[in-house]
Protein backbone atom coordinates (compact mmCIF):
# COMPACT_ATOMS: atom_id res chain seq x y z
CA UNK A 1 0.00 0.00 0.00
CA UNK A 2 2.75 2.44 0.88
CA UNK A 3 3.98 1.69 -2.96
CA UNK A 4 0.97 1.66 -4.32
CA UNK A 5 -0.04 5.23 -3.20
CA UNK A 6 3.57 6.48 -3.09
CA UNK A 7 3.23 7.93 0.80
CA UNK A 8 6.26 9.21 1.37
CA UNK A 9 6.32 11.21 -1.94
CA UNK A 10 2.84 12.54 -1.01
CA UNK A 11 4.36 13.75 3.09
CA UNK A 12 2.20 11.30 4.64
CA UNK A 13 2.08 7.48 6.33
CA UNK A 14 -0.04 4.67 6.68
CA UNK A 15 -1.24 5.72 10.28
CA UNK A 16 -2.41 9.57 8.91
CA UNK A 17 -3.95 8.27 5.95
CA UNK A 18 -5.95 5.56 7.94
CA UNK A 19 -7.18 8.73 10.74
CA UNK A 20 -8.08 11.20 7.72
CA UNK A 21 -10.28 8.11 6.54
CA UNK A 22 -12.27 7.10 9.52
CA UNK A 23 -12.33 11.59 9.66
CA UNK A 24 -14.04 11.60 6.48
CA UNK A 25 -16.73 8.68 6.94
CA UNK A 26 -17.51 10.14 10.61
CA UNK A 27 -18.13 13.45 8.91
CA UNK A 28 -20.28 12.04 6.32
CA UNK A 29 -21.93 9.31 7.68
CA UNK A 30 -25.62 11.53 8.52
CA UNK A 31 -25.88 10.48 4.95
CA UNK A 32 -26.67 6.59 5.75
CA UNK A 33 -29.38 8.05 8.19
CA UNK A 34 -31.17 10.84 6.09
CA UNK A 35 -31.17 8.49 2.53
CA UNK A 36 -32.90 5.79 3.99
CA UNK A 37 -35.45 8.13 6.11
CA UNK A 38 -36.59 10.46 3.47
CA UNK A 39 -36.58 7.48 0.22
CA UNK A 40 -38.32 5.42 3.10
CA UNK A 41 -40.91 8.30 2.78
CA UNK A 42 -40.84 7.77 -0.73
CA UNK A 43 -42.35 4.47 -0.41
CA UNK A 44 -39.29 2.54 -0.77
CA UNK A 45 -37.70 0.04 1.68
CA UNK A 46 -35.75 1.59 4.10
CA UNK A 47 -33.69 -1.17 5.40
CA UNK A 48 -32.44 -1.17 1.72
CA UNK A 49 -31.67 1.87 0.92
CA UNK A 50 -29.36 2.26 3.76
CA UNK A 51 -27.66 -1.00 2.76
CA UNK A 52 -27.46 0.33 -0.68
CA UNK A 53 -25.95 3.91 0.36
CA UNK A 54 -23.74 1.57 2.23
CA UNK A 55 -22.56 -0.47 -0.27
CA UNK A 56 -22.36 1.98 -3.28
CA UNK A 57 -20.87 4.58 -1.39
CA UNK A 58 -18.02 2.44 -0.32
CA UNK A 59 -17.48 0.94 -3.74
CA UNK A 60 -17.35 4.28 -5.50
CA UNK A 61 -14.89 5.67 -2.82
CA UNK A 62 -12.74 2.54 -3.11
CA UNK A 63 -12.51 3.21 -6.72
CA UNK A 64 -12.18 6.98 -6.48
CA UNK A 65 -8.66 5.82 -3.86
CA UNK A 66 -7.64 2.76 -6.35
CA UNK A 67 -7.88 4.66 -9.31
CA UNK A 68 -7.66 8.55 -8.87
CA UNK A 69 -5.47 7.72 -5.91
CA UNK A 70 -7.20 11.11 -4.47
CA UNK A 71 -8.56 11.49 -0.73
CA UNK A 72 -12.24 12.07 -1.73
CA UNK A 73 -15.34 10.25 -0.50
CA UNK A 74 -18.49 9.52 -2.77
CA UNK A 75 -22.32 9.03 -1.32
CA UNK A 76 -25.57 10.20 -2.52
CA UNK A 77 -25.58 14.21 -2.47
CA UNK A 78 -28.09 16.17 -0.43
CA UNK A 79 -30.50 17.61 -2.27
CA UNK A 80 -31.87 15.39 -4.96
CA UNK A 81 -32.83 13.36 -2.34
CA UNK A 82 -35.01 15.59 -0.96
CA UNK A 83 -36.31 16.38 -4.53
CA UNK A 84 -36.82 12.98 -5.50
CA UNK A 85 -38.89 12.08 -2.23
CA UNK A 86 -40.36 15.34 -1.40
CA UNK A 87 -41.18 16.95 -4.42
CA UNK A 88 -41.25 14.29 -7.69
CA UNK A 89 -42.89 11.44 -5.81
CA UNK A 90 -45.09 13.57 -3.14
CA UNK A 91 -45.86 15.96 -5.62
CA UNK A 92 -47.19 12.94 -7.55
CA UNK A 93 -44.93 14.18 -10.36
CA UNK A 94 -43.71 10.83 -11.06
CA UNK A 95 -43.10 6.80 -8.79
CA UNK A 96 -39.77 7.18 -7.54
CA UNK A 97 -38.89 4.56 -10.03
CA UNK A 98 -38.95 6.77 -12.92
CA UNK A 99 -36.92 9.42 -10.46
CA UNK A 100 -34.29 7.06 -10.46
CA UNK A 101 -34.12 6.69 -14.36
CA UNK A 102 -33.94 10.21 -14.74
CA UNK A 103 -30.96 10.02 -12.30
CA UNK A 104 -29.75 6.97 -14.40
CA UNK A 105 -30.12 9.36 -17.46
CA UNK A 106 -28.25 12.44 -16.31
CA UNK A 107 -25.28 9.65 -15.05
CA UNK A 108 -25.20 8.68 -18.78
CA UNK A 109 -25.01 12.01 -20.04
CA UNK A 110 -22.00 12.45 -17.25
CA UNK A 111 -20.29 9.82 -18.32
CA UNK A 112 -20.36 10.31 -22.32
CA UNK A 113 -18.89 13.83 -21.59
CA UNK A 114 -16.29 12.72 -19.05
CA UNK A 115 -15.40 10.31 -21.57
CA UNK A 116 -15.16 12.74 -24.62
CA UNK A 117 -13.85 15.53 -22.34
CA UNK A 118 -16.74 17.92 -23.68
CA UNK A 119 -17.20 18.83 -19.73
CA UNK A 120 -15.85 22.94 -20.65
CA UNK A 121 -18.18 23.34 -23.56
CA UNK A 122 -21.32 22.48 -20.52
CA UNK A 123 -19.83 24.64 -18.57
CA UNK A 124 -20.10 27.85 -20.80
CA UNK A 125 -24.08 26.46 -22.03
CA UNK A 126 -25.40 27.27 -18.77
CA UNK A 127 -24.81 30.57 -17.11
CA UNK A 128 -22.78 30.92 -14.52
CA UNK A 129 -25.17 33.13 -12.45
CA UNK A 130 -27.81 30.23 -12.48
CA UNK A 131 -24.94 27.97 -11.89
CA UNK A 132 -24.44 29.64 -8.66
CA UNK A 133 -28.15 30.02 -8.02
CA UNK A 134 -29.16 26.76 -8.33
CA UNK A 135 -27.14 25.61 -5.40
CA UNK A 136 -28.55 28.21 -3.13
CA UNK A 137 -31.75 27.38 -4.67
CA UNK A 138 -31.64 23.60 -3.31
CA UNK A 139 -29.75 24.86 -0.07
CA UNK A 140 -33.17 27.13 0.43
CA UNK A 141 -35.64 24.24 -0.53
CA UNK A 142 -33.84 22.06 2.03
CA UNK A 143 -33.76 24.54 4.91
CA UNK A 144 -37.82 24.68 4.74
CA UNK A 145 -38.05 21.04 4.07
CA UNK A 146 -36.24 20.15 7.17
CA UNK A 147 -38.12 22.65 9.26
CA UNK A 148 -41.19 21.13 8.47
CA UNK A 149 -39.93 17.48 8.51
CA UNK A 150 -38.64 18.47 11.97
CA UNK A 151 -42.41 20.06 12.72
CA UNK A 152 -40.23 23.23 14.01
CA UNK A 153 -42.51 24.76 11.34
CA UNK A 154 -46.24 24.03 11.19
CA UNK A 155 -48.15 23.90 7.70
CA UNK A 156 -52.04 24.63 7.64
CA UNK A 157 -52.85 24.45 3.65
CA UNK A 158 -50.14 27.45 2.23
CA UNK A 159 -49.52 29.37 5.24
CA UNK A 160 -46.38 28.36 7.53
CA UNK A 161 -46.13 29.09 11.27
CA UNK A 162 -43.71 28.89 13.68
CA UNK A 163 -43.90 25.59 15.87
CA UNK A 164 -43.14 26.25 19.76
CA UNK A 165 -46.01 23.52 21.00
CA UNK A 166 -43.46 22.46 23.16
CA UNK A 167 -45.77 19.97 24.62
CA UNK A 168 -45.48 17.50 22.01
CA UNK A 169 -42.36 15.91 22.77
CA UNK A 170 -41.14 15.34 18.95
CA UNK A 171 -40.84 19.24 18.60
CA UNK A 172 -39.47 19.91 21.72
CA UNK A 173 -36.65 17.40 20.68
CA UNK A 174 -36.50 19.08 17.25
CA UNK A 175 -35.69 22.23 18.92
CA UNK A 176 -32.82 21.11 21.82
CA UNK A 177 -31.10 19.15 18.37
CA UNK A 178 -31.26 22.58 16.91
CA UNK A 179 -29.39 24.33 19.73
CA UNK A 180 -26.83 21.12 20.19
CA UNK A 181 -25.83 20.82 16.38
CA UNK A 182 -25.47 24.65 16.29
CA UNK A 183 -23.38 24.36 19.26
CA UNK A 184 -21.24 21.20 18.42
CA UNK A 185 -20.85 22.41 14.74
CA UNK A 186 -19.47 26.12 15.60
CA UNK A 187 -17.45 25.69 18.74
CA UNK A 188 -14.12 26.29 18.50
CA UNK A 189 -11.29 26.04 21.37
CA UNK A 190 -8.15 27.41 21.58
CA UNK A 191 -5.04 26.13 22.74
CA UNK A 192 -1.52 27.23 22.76
CA UNK A 193 -2.02 29.50 19.91
CA UNK A 194 -4.39 26.33 17.82
CA UNK A 195 -8.20 26.40 17.18
CA UNK A 196 -10.07 23.19 17.26
CA UNK A 197 -13.52 22.04 16.42
CA UNK A 198 -15.53 19.21 16.16
CA UNK A 199 -14.80 16.69 13.68
CA UNK A 200 -17.96 14.76 12.59
CA UNK A 201 -20.20 17.26 14.38
CA UNK A 202 -23.43 16.71 12.68
CA UNK A 203 -23.20 12.98 13.22
CA UNK A 204 -22.38 13.58 17.07
CA UNK A 205 -25.59 15.50 17.21
CA UNK A 206 -27.47 13.15 15.66
CA UNK A 207 -26.56 10.65 17.84
CA UNK A 208 -26.88 13.01 20.61
CA UNK A 209 -30.44 14.10 19.78
CA UNK A 210 -31.35 10.37 19.48
CA UNK A 211 -30.56 8.95 22.30
CA UNK A 212 -32.17 12.30 24.04
CA UNK A 213 -35.13 11.14 22.02
CA UNK A 214 -35.67 7.83 23.78
CA UNK A 215 -36.51 8.15 27.59
CA UNK A 216 -38.70 11.21 25.54
CA UNK A 217 -40.73 8.67 23.81
CA UNK A 218 -40.16 9.92 20.01
CA UNK A 219 -37.28 7.31 19.23
CA UNK A 220 -38.26 3.38 19.68
CA UNK A 221 -35.04 1.48 20.41
CA UNK A 222 -34.94 -1.91 17.62
CA UNK A 223 -34.85 -5.74 19.06
CA UNK A 224 -31.52 -6.28 17.13
CA UNK A 225 -28.84 -3.66 16.25
CA UNK A 226 -27.55 -5.74 13.61
CA UNK A 227 -29.06 -5.96 10.18
CA UNK A 228 -31.11 -9.27 8.99
CA UNK A 229 -32.91 -10.19 5.89
CA UNK A 230 -30.43 -7.75 4.04
CA UNK A 231 -30.03 -9.60 0.78
CA UNK A 232 -34.33 -8.95 0.13
CA UNK A 233 -33.80 -5.75 1.22
CA UNK A 234 -31.19 -4.90 -1.46
CA UNK A 235 -33.83 -6.58 -3.88
CA UNK A 236 -36.70 -4.03 -3.10
CA UNK A 237 -34.70 -1.12 -4.13
CA UNK A 238 -32.12 -2.38 -6.90
CA UNK A 239 -32.87 -2.77 -10.36
CA UNK A 240 -36.44 -0.75 -9.99
CA UNK A 241 -35.49 1.53 -13.13
CA UNK A 242 -39.03 2.49 -15.30
CA UNK A 243 -37.65 3.29 -18.27
CA UNK A 244 -41.65 3.25 -20.09
CA UNK A 245 -42.83 5.52 -17.97
CA UNK A 246 -39.93 7.66 -17.66
CA UNK A 247 -40.51 9.55 -20.72
CA UNK A 248 -42.81 12.60 -19.62
CA UNK A 249 -42.17 16.59 -20.71
CA UNK A 250 -41.35 17.35 -17.11
CA UNK A 251 -38.25 15.29 -16.64
CA UNK A 252 -36.06 17.17 -18.97
CA UNK A 253 -35.92 20.06 -16.39
CA UNK A 254 -35.03 17.43 -13.90
CA UNK A 255 -32.83 15.94 -15.65
CA UNK A 256 -31.13 19.03 -16.33
CA UNK A 257 -31.46 19.64 -12.64
CA UNK A 258 -29.85 16.28 -11.84
CA UNK A 259 -27.08 16.78 -14.06
CA UNK A 260 -26.46 20.46 -12.98
CA UNK A 261 -26.35 19.38 -9.07
CA UNK A 262 -23.74 16.21 -9.82
CA UNK A 263 -21.48 18.17 -12.49
CA UNK A 264 -20.87 21.62 -10.62
CA UNK A 265 -21.33 20.07 -6.80
CA UNK A 266 -18.29 17.55 -8.17
CA UNK A 267 -16.49 19.86 -9.86
CA UNK A 268 -16.25 22.43 -6.75
CA UNK A 269 -15.32 20.00 -4.40
CA UNK A 270 -12.79 18.58 -6.03
CA UNK A 271 -11.10 21.91 -6.96
CA UNK A 272 -11.88 23.46 -3.48
CA UNK A 273 -10.37 20.13 -1.79
CA UNK A 274 -7.62 19.63 -3.63
CA UNK A 275 -6.49 23.34 -3.51
CA UNK A 276 -6.59 22.18 0.32
CA UNK A 277 -4.36 19.74 0.26
CA UNK A 278 -2.01 21.67 -2.25
CA UNK A 279 -3.12 19.41 -5.20
CA UNK A 280 -3.65 22.28 -8.02
CA UNK A 281 -0.96 22.73 -10.67
CA UNK A 282 0.45 26.14 -10.76
CA UNK A 283 -2.00 27.24 -13.31
CA UNK A 284 -5.11 26.16 -10.45
CA UNK A 285 -5.64 23.07 -12.33
CA UNK A 286 -6.57 19.40 -10.95
CA UNK A 287 -4.27 16.95 -13.12
CA UNK A 288 -6.41 13.87 -11.88
CA UNK A 289 -9.97 15.77 -12.79
CA UNK A 290 -10.78 13.66 -15.64
CA UNK A 291 -10.87 10.30 -13.36
CA UNK A 292 -12.12 12.04 -10.77
CA UNK A 293 -15.25 13.07 -12.72
CA UNK A 294 -15.52 9.64 -14.43
CA UNK A 295 -15.58 7.77 -11.55
CA UNK A 296 -18.14 10.30 -10.46
CA UNK A 297 -20.26 9.90 -12.85
CA UNK A 298 -20.21 6.56 -13.38
CA UNK A 299 -21.35 5.98 -9.56
CA UNK A 300 -24.23 7.78 -10.69
CA UNK A 301 -25.54 5.57 -13.26
CA UNK A 302 -24.62 2.53 -11.10
CA UNK A 303 -26.45 3.75 -7.75
CA UNK A 304 -29.19 4.65 -9.84
CA UNK A 305 -29.48 1.47 -10.95
CA UNK A 306 -29.85 -0.40 -7.23
CA UNK A 307 -32.07 2.61 -6.05
CA UNK A 308 -30.06 5.93 -5.48
CA UNK A 309 -30.18 9.55 -6.09
CA UNK A 310 -27.10 11.26 -7.50
CA UNK A 311 -23.97 9.56 -6.34
CA UNK A 312 -20.97 13.12 -6.01
CA UNK A 313 -18.16 13.56 -3.93
CA UNK A 314 -18.52 15.20 -1.12
CA UNK A 315 -17.14 18.00 0.43
CA UNK A 316 -16.78 16.59 3.82
CA UNK A 317 -13.96 15.01 2.11
CA UNK A 318 -11.91 17.92 3.31
CA UNK A 319 -12.16 16.46 7.11
CA UNK A 320 -10.09 13.70 5.78
CA UNK A 321 -7.36 16.03 4.40
CA UNK A 322 -7.72 18.68 7.16
CA UNK A 323 -6.62 15.25 9.09
CA UNK A 324 -3.78 14.75 7.00
CA UNK A 325 -5.03 12.59 3.99
CA UNK A 326 -3.70 13.16 0.81
CA UNK A 327 -3.34 10.00 -1.13
CA UNK A 328 -6.24 7.39 -1.98
CA UNK A 329 -5.99 5.19 0.80
CA UNK A 330 -7.58 7.83 2.96
CA UNK A 331 -10.44 6.69 0.50
CA UNK A 332 -10.24 3.26 0.82
CA UNK A 333 -10.43 3.69 4.75
CA UNK A 334 -13.48 5.36 3.84
CA UNK A 335 -14.91 2.83 2.03
CA UNK A 336 -13.91 0.13 4.75
CA UNK A 337 -15.97 2.15 6.90
CA UNK A 338 -18.95 2.21 4.83
CA UNK A 339 -18.81 -1.69 4.03
CA UNK A 340 -18.79 -1.94 7.90
CA UNK A 341 -21.41 -0.11 8.46
CA UNK A 342 -24.06 -2.09 6.89
CA UNK A 343 -24.00 -4.86 9.61
CA UNK A 344 -25.65 -2.10 11.82
CA UNK A 345 -28.63 -1.22 9.78
CA UNK A 346 -31.07 -0.84 12.65
CA UNK A 347 -29.23 1.54 14.41
CA UNK A 348 -29.21 3.99 11.39
CA UNK A 349 -32.77 3.30 11.21
CA UNK A 350 -34.04 4.26 14.32
CA UNK A 351 -32.81 8.10 13.97
CA UNK A 352 -36.14 10.17 14.19
CA UNK A 353 -36.90 13.22 11.67
CA UNK A 354 -36.07 15.59 15.00
CA UNK A 355 -32.58 14.36 15.10
CA UNK A 356 -31.76 14.43 11.23
CA UNK A 357 -33.49 18.45 10.87
CA UNK A 358 -31.11 20.45 12.77
CA UNK A 359 -28.27 18.85 10.79
CA UNK A 360 -30.01 19.65 7.31
CA UNK A 361 -30.52 22.83 8.10
CA UNK A 362 -27.03 23.77 8.83
CA UNK A 363 -26.02 21.62 5.19
CA UNK A 364 -28.87 24.01 3.26
CA UNK A 365 -27.47 27.52 5.01
CA UNK A 366 -23.99 25.89 4.09
CA UNK A 367 -25.15 25.70 0.17
CA UNK A 368 -26.19 29.16 -0.36
CA UNK A 369 -22.97 30.35 0.54
CA UNK A 370 -22.45 29.82 -3.33
CA UNK A 371 -24.48 33.54 -3.66
CA UNK A 372 -21.44 35.19 -2.71
CA UNK A 373 -20.45 34.80 -6.12
CA UNK A 374 -23.25 36.34 -7.60
CA UNK A 375 -23.25 40.42 -9.14
CA UNK A 376 -25.69 41.73 -7.29
CA UNK A 377 -26.19 44.12 -10.40
CA UNK A 378 -30.36 43.93 -10.77
CA UNK A 379 -29.81 42.61 -14.53
CA UNK A 380 -27.39 39.76 -12.45
CA UNK A 381 -29.21 39.28 -9.51
CA UNK A 382 -33.43 39.23 -10.71
CA UNK A 383 -33.03 35.77 -11.89
CA UNK A 384 -31.15 34.19 -9.22
CA UNK A 385 -33.47 36.04 -6.98
CA UNK A 386 -36.73 34.99 -8.74
CA UNK A 387 -35.22 31.48 -8.93
CA UNK A 388 -34.33 31.22 -5.00
CA UNK A 389 -38.00 32.47 -4.01
CA UNK A 390 -39.58 29.86 -6.65
CA UNK A 391 -37.48 27.30 -5.52
CA UNK A 392 -38.64 27.80 -1.73
CA UNK A 393 -42.56 27.82 -2.59
CA UNK A 394 -42.68 26.18 -5.56
CA UNK A 395 -40.48 23.49 -6.43
CA UNK A 396 -36.82 23.44 -7.66
CA UNK A 397 -37.77 22.44 -11.30
CA UNK A 398 -39.97 25.43 -11.30
CA UNK A 399 -37.35 27.97 -9.89
CA UNK A 400 -34.77 26.69 -12.29
CA UNK A 401 -37.19 26.94 -15.57
CA UNK A 402 -38.56 30.62 -14.83
CA UNK A 403 -34.65 31.77 -13.08
CA UNK A 404 -33.71 31.07 -16.96
CA UNK A 405 -36.76 32.32 -18.53
CA UNK A 406 -36.02 35.63 -16.73
CA UNK A 407 -32.58 35.36 -17.40
CA UNK A 408 -33.16 34.79 -20.72
CA UNK A 409 -36.07 38.15 -21.18
CA UNK A 410 -33.94 40.12 -19.58
CA UNK A 411 -30.37 39.51 -21.42
CA UNK A 412 -31.89 39.37 -24.72
CA UNK A 413 -33.52 42.98 -23.72
CA UNK A 414 -30.81 44.04 -22.74
CA UNK A 415 -29.02 43.02 -25.93
CA UNK A 416 -31.70 44.53 -28.26
CA UNK A 417 -31.41 48.11 -26.96
CA UNK A 418 -27.65 48.28 -25.54
CA UNK A 419 -25.60 45.73 -28.10
CA UNK A 420 -22.20 47.18 -27.51
CA UNK A 421 -22.77 46.42 -23.70
CA UNK A 422 -24.68 43.23 -23.40
CA UNK A 423 -23.73 39.65 -24.50
CA UNK A 424 -26.51 37.67 -26.29
CA UNK A 425 -27.25 34.52 -24.44
CA UNK A 426 -26.16 31.97 -27.03
CA UNK A 427 -28.40 29.53 -29.25
CA UNK A 428 -27.86 26.48 -26.16
CA UNK A 429 -29.54 28.55 -23.64
CA UNK A 430 -32.42 29.28 -25.08
CA UNK A 431 -32.46 25.37 -25.98
CA UNK A 432 -32.36 24.41 -22.47
CA UNK A 433 -34.19 27.02 -20.71
CA UNK A 434 -37.18 25.67 -23.79
CA UNK A 435 -36.69 21.91 -22.63
CA UNK A 436 -36.99 23.35 -19.01
CA UNK A 437 -40.33 24.98 -19.70
CA UNK A 438 -41.89 21.83 -21.11
CA UNK A 439 -43.07 21.20 -17.72
CA UNK A 440 -45.64 23.87 -17.87
CA UNK A 441 -47.25 21.46 -20.64
CA UNK A 442 -50.26 19.34 -19.42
Amino acid sequence: MKKFFDLRANGTNTRTEIIAGITTFATMAYILVIQSSWMTAAGMNGTGVMLATALISGLATLIMGLYAKMPFALAPGMGTNAILAFTLVAGGICTWQQGLTWVFISGCIFVLLSVFKIREKVVEWIPKVLKVGVGASVGAFLIRLSLVNGNMISVAGSSYALNLEFSDPAVLLAWIGLAITLILYFLRIHINGKTYHIRGSLLISIILITIIGIPMGVVSVPSSIITQNAFSSLGDVVFKLDFAGAFIPAMFVYILMFFMSDFFSTLGTALGVAGKAGMLDKDGNLPAIGRIFLVDSCATVVGAACGLTTVTTYVESASGVEAGGRTGMTAVVTAICFFLSMLFAPLFLMVPNAATAPALIIIGISMMQTLKDVDFKNVEWFPVGLMLIVSIFGGIANGIALGLVAYCLTHYARYLFTPSKAKCPNVLTLVITVLCCLQFIK
